[in-house]
């Protein structure tokens, strides 16, 4: 009887299958949105997390900044070696380092590209978190004797040396052959959106020597706080001594805080805007529905004043309508979880978020699809149990 009920019902939507497909696009539509919704928020969670343990719950980055002129042409260094040595004499403060940048031309195999060259100290890789993924990053000896040595990412080995293991290799950066010594492990992309695999580090004392020997300016600071030191304190303190040297808009900090503010601002956003998105198209196809449902009532009187005189009861041609609507929003919620998991698998990576598939957005499809479908179809619902079964067979006459 159930399956005899259930065909039934399936081949009157397919009749109506024009109708039937316009009022599932619109839950298509809004469940996608809510499952993507979820899980940009949920990825951005996650990215912060991450990027968190990459600096350390302990690390205070302190950056140039472009200060009120933005320029894309030239890497701001505002920070100096006086800034520094206070900082570093901070008490609480357990390391510093810093490092330099400049964009200089690289060249291999007859490939020549303009990159990001830093001069680092000998603790920044460490934290930064890099990992050394093929050959080794840099030692004492490195620094006091002026090697030419270089670590690189993957972004360059697969541009230069097709991602074969370029470990012992030259390199030329300006005019002078450099030995790359160690590869680390892929990071990503920062939250600005640039590649992290695109960069060449080289001691700070080779940097020094020759890629800037005149700048004697610096493009960022790394503090580490140590584990029994008050780390709201030592950040005060670091504001004091920038504070009193350089103007506010001349640099900026980076602080878990701040970049937990940042991702829940940016997850916040991409929530408003999808949620209004989700919401309208919700809106709009329950709006849809009901109105499929009261033409159907007309096209429909003759069948349904036909159950109704077989002895149909008006609470069985209530849930009739009720059950026809449920099958859409189902059917629309399964396409929309569907469609949403495609839009994080495509565009998640394409803004930066990790991907996520949070399965609780199946739950809330469903749920919220089935909310939209039977406050849609309780009215017309209502009016075809309502329906006199003469009255509506004498329609057909």
């Amino acid at each position: 009887m159930v399956g005899f009920y259930l065909h039934d019902l399936t081949a009157f939507l397919r009749f109506y299958w024009g109708r039937t497909l316009f009022a599932l696009a619109g839950i298509v539509l809004g469940i996608a949105s809510l499952v993507f919704i979820v899980a940009a928020i949920e990825g951005s969670q996650l990215k912060a997390e991450r990027i968190i343990a990459m600096l350390g719950s302990d690390t205070i980055l302190i950056r140039s900044s472009f200060g009120s002129k933005i320029s894309f042409r030239r890497i701001p260094m505002k920070l100096t070696m006086e800034q520094y040595r206070q900082i570093a004499a901070i008490e609480g403060i357990r390391s510093v380092d810093y490092f330099y940048v400049k964009k200089v031309t690289v060249a291999h195999g007859g490939i020549s590209k303009s990159l990001m060259v830093e001069g680092e100290t000998l603790g920044t890789l460490k934290n930064f978190g890099y990992e050394a993924d093929w050959g080794r990053f840099f030692l004492p000896v490195d620094y006091t004797a002026f090697k030419k040595v270089i670590v690189i990412g993957h972004d360059i080995v697969d541009e230069f040396f097709d991602g074969k293991n370029p470990v012992g290799n030259l390199l030329m950066i300006g005019k002078i052959p450099y030995r790359i010594v160690g590869v680390y492990k892929r990071k990503g992309k920062s939250p600005h959106g640039t590649s992290m695999d695109e960069r060449i580090m080289m001691p700070v004392s080779t940097y020094r020597k020759f890629v800037q020997p005149e700048y004697r300016k610096l493009f960022a600071i790394v503090a580490k706080v140590g584990s029994g030191a008050d780390y709201e304190l030592v950040l005060a303190d670091v504001k004091r001594v920038l504070n009193r040297t350089v103007k506010p808009e001349d640099y900026f900090l980076i602080t878990p805080e701040v970049i937990k503010k940042f991702l829940s601002m940016l997850s916040a956003s991409l929530g408003i805007f999808l949620g209004v998105a989700s919401f309208t198209a919700l809106f709009v196809s329950g709006f849809v529905l009901s109105n499929i449902f009261l033409i159907n009532n007309r096209i429909r009187a003759w069948e349904i004043g036909l159950r109704r005189a077989l002895g149909a009861t008006r609470r069985q041609i209530l849930l009739r309508i009720l059950l026809e609507a449920s099958v859409i929003a189902v059917t629309g919620a399964l396409l929309g979880v569907v469609a949403g998991f495609l839009g994080v698998r495509y565009i998640l990576p394409i803004i930066d978020i990790p991907r996520v598939y949070p399965s609780i957005s199946f739950f809330i499809g469903v749920f919220f699809a089935l909310i939209v479908a039977l406050v849609a179809a309780w009215s017309p619902a209502k009016e075809a149990a309502g329906m006199d079964p003469m009255e509506a067979l004498r329609r057909r006459l």
